[in-house]
């Protein structure tokens, strides 16, 4: 026996594909078998007495729909008839709707669609991964010389003391990236935000 149940869910397909993979294995034991990626999923029916099943499958064929997401649970049970197939696509989207925070709505959709869908449709390929450009590494620039406040002779910016006079020079730390002098205390570059060793 076979039958179609259609819902509607205002979600994106890649999201209610995987919250029907988390209500078969949650909510019925299931282990899925995805048969087309964000598309076809399907997993067994075991015996029994709730469900009046002696086995079979359900097959969720998902489709893009009116900004929202189409849903065929598409049932495939071994006995002719007594299966409450209807009882299960219940316990089944009500689950399915606790994950998503939405409520399946029956709609009426030719299931024949599923199916040209998944057939025809290509596979959507995962966007190539773009490196962003590499920015130019700041040029290192040798920091300034400096003068010293009393005599006014030039000093080495490592320079501690004045070679003409001795003054001793206020302790200035300078970035190993850029070369920009550090405030007193700082632990990054406000010039290039380069961490202080």
């Amino acid at each position: 026996m076979r039958r179609d149940l259609c819902y509607f869910y205002p979600c994106a397909t890649g999201d209610v594909f995987n919250a029907f993979i988390q209500a078969a294995n949650r909510k019925f034991g299931k282990d899925c078998r995805v048969i087309s990626e964000g598309k076809t999923l399907s997993f067994g029916l075991n015996y029994s007495f709730k469900y009046n099943m002696n086995g079979g499958s359900v097959t969720v064929h998902l489709m893009p729909y009116q900004n929202g997401t189409a849903v065929d649970l598409r049932y495939t049970i071994v006995q002719l008839a007594g299966g409450r197939y209807k009882a299960h696509a219940r316990d089944l989207t009500l689950y399915t709707d606790g994950i998503l925070r939405a409520k399946a709505q029956p709609i009426s959709i030719d299931v024949n669609a599923f199916l040209s869908y998944e057939q025809n449709s290509p596979e959507i390929p995962a966007p190539p991964v773009q490196k962003a450009p590499a920015q130019p590494v700041p040029a290192k620039t040798a920091p300034a010389d400096k003068k010293c406040p009393k005599c006014g002779r030039a000093a080495s910016p490592s320079a501690k003391f004045c070679a003409g006079c001795g003054n001793q020079f206020e302790t200035v730390a300078y970035c190993q990236n850029c070369g920009a002098a550090l405030q007193s205390g700082a632990m990054f570059c406000t010039n290039c935000g380069f961490k202080k060793a």
